[in-house]
């Protein structure tokens, strides 16, 4: 090639890898300034509902709440969380833009929303007696105590003019692990039978604290109170 020849080639070179260099270096500095060089915000976007719902698919409120979670090992402080019962995903928000992007599920160990701690059970740390997932850690004493935050979703045909009706709906199960193995739990009768030693003091316990029906906002509490008196008798 003549020396002209290869300026031609190489200004033509230029011109066609321009847009890439362009989009990269602009992707590059995009990423910098929104400080998702940590590895916990590359991810796929969470998938979003395109309909109108009542309730919520979030285990307690659609607001992102900061806290904590260990995430390929690695502990990522500060960040916005929120627990997606429907899909038992947990998504993060990138604060600078407002993304929202899906963790990688195998590998988050546990993590912290507000005051709220959890931990995710996979094959590796699984116990006898409950599924894969993320769950709530509510008491942890000698024994422990978990609540796996469920949102089902329904919908119903309302008159033709109102359309559908769609909703989310909590169907959330507790467990306690002893020795182990963890034991579902569905009402304070359960207690007596699963510590048949204490079977006495905990209906004891129930009868003095008037203990007779629970609600369900009033079942995270109650269930707790029992395990720690439990631990201390």
């Amino acid at each position: 090639f003549s020396m002209k020849k290869i300026v031609q080639v190489a200004a033509l070179l230029l011109i066609f890898f321009q847009p890439v260099f362009l989009v990269a270096q602009n992707k590059s500095d995009f990423v910098g300034q929104a400080g998702l060089n940590a590895t916990i915000y590359r991810g796929v976007e969470f998938e979003k509902y395109y309909f109108r719902y009542n309730g919520s698919p979030y285990a307690y409120s659609d607001d992102f709440e900061r806290g904590y979670v260990v995430y390929n090992d690695v502990m990522y402080k500060g960040v916005l969380l929120n627990l997606n019962a429907h899909k038992d995903q947990l998504p993060i928000k990138i604060p600078t833009t407002g993304n929202v992007i899906e963790l990688d599920k195998s590998l988050v160990e546990d993590f912290a929303i507000g005051h709220r701690k959890f931990m995710a059970f996979t094959l590796e740390n699984s116990v006898a007696g409950i599924g894969e997932g993320i769950y709530e850690l509510l008491y942890v004493g000698k024994d422990k105590l978990l609540k796996k935050n469920i949102k089902k979703y329904n919908e119903r045909l309302q008159t033709s003019e109102k359309g559908i009706f769609r909703y989310f709906y909590s169907a959330n199960r507790y467990y306690i692990i002893k020795d182990g193995v963890a034991m579902p739990i569905s009402g304070i009768k359960h207690f007596a039978k699963i510590y048949k030693d204490k079977k006495k003091e905990i209906k004891g316990f129930i009868r003095k604290n008037n203990v007779r029906y629970i609600d369900i906002a009033d079942k995270d509490i109650i269930f707790s109170e029992i395990m720690e008196f439990v631990d201390n008798n």
